[in-house]
This record gives C-alpha cells, sequence and structure tokens, in this order.
C-alpha cells in the first residue's frame, strides 16, 4: 500500500513539475538536480520494494534503472566542464596561445589531471609540448583563476568554474 502512495505521489509532483515549467530545460544543472530527485526517489523505493517480499520482483529493473541513470553523471560532468572552458578560452590572452587552449582541452575533456597526463593530452593533441612549457603555462593560467590545483595523492589540475 505504501508503495502505491509513493509511487502516486512521484507522479503527481513530476505533472507538476512539467506544469509548472514554461521553458524547456536549458542548463546542465537542471538536468543533473532532476537526475539526481531521480536517483533518490529511486533509492526510496529500493527500500520500500525491500520491505515487501511480494515486490521483489521487481528489484531487478530496478536496479538496472538506477544504473542507466548513473550513465549520465559523467556526461553532465564533461558538459559542465566543456561550458567553462568555453568562456576561459574567449578570453584573449587564452585564445591567443595556442598551448593554454591546448591545456584547457585536455582538462574540460579529461578532467583533473597531473602535470604529466596535460603533456601527454597537449602532444597528442598538437604533436609537441614540453613539461616545461606546460608548467609555465598551467602558472599563468593559475595566476589567472582560470585552473586550480588540486592537492590530494599528488598534484592535480582543475578548471576553475563560474
Amino acid at each position: 500500500m505504501k508503495l502505491i502512495f509513493f509511487c502516486e505521489a512521484c507522479i503527481a509532483e513530476m505533472d507538476g513539475d512539467r506544469k509548472s515549467s514554461t521553458t524547456p530545460i536549458s542548463s546542465v544543472e537542471e538536468i543533473s538536480k532532476k537526475l539526481d530527485l531521480i536517483m533518490k526517489r529511486l533509492d526510496t523505493l529500493e527500500v520500500l520494494i525491500l520491505e515487501k517480499p511480494e515486490y521483489q520482483g521487481l528489484l531487478a529493473h530496478l536496479r538496472l534503472t538506477k544504473i542507466g541513470l548513473g550513465l549520465y553523471e559523467e556526461p553532465l560532468r564533461i558538459a559542465a566542464r566543456l561550458r567553462t572552458a568555453e568562456s576561459i578560452i574567449k578570453k584573449p590572452r587564452v585564445a591567443r596561445d595556442e598551448m593554454s587552449r591546448c591545456i584547457i582541452q585536455a582538462l574540460a575533456v579529461k578532467g583533473p589531471l597531473n602535470i604529466s597526463a596535460i603533456t601527454r593530452q597537449v602532444q597528442a593533441i598538437r604533436g609537441t609540448a614540453s613539461r616545461r612549457i606546460i608548467r609555465q603555462r598551467l602558472k599563468q593560467l593559475q595566476k589567472e583563476g582560470a585552473i586550480r590545483q588540486v592537492i590530494g595523492f599528488g598534484t592535480k589540475y582543475e578548471l576553475v568554474e563560474k
């Protein structure tokens, strides 16, 4: 009985969201928030299904649905990083410097990287790159606020989202 009421409440809430929304979803953040909300609802459904033995047959389908939704997480992160990279590349100094553009592109596509990985990515993009020049550009980009150092198990660099 709880499961039926929960499902009806979720459907009513989703219908309310659809009716109140006059514009289509226009940002990655909105999509990400909606997917997080769906995942939370699926977690709640899983708890309810585990409590009732008569719904055990639904558990496998529910878990497959959760796995499928989880696949959208990484493309959303990449889209957000690409949007950030686009705004950084529009800056005049970065736009004139091919090496800085390649570094920004590598960080946008791959996420946080250490200097060796950045050098390999830039070499793959442009054909040549030295660690010394990459290090110089990373320091410049860091001073400009385009990237930041992430200290953890080794030093990595990531884009600064605005």
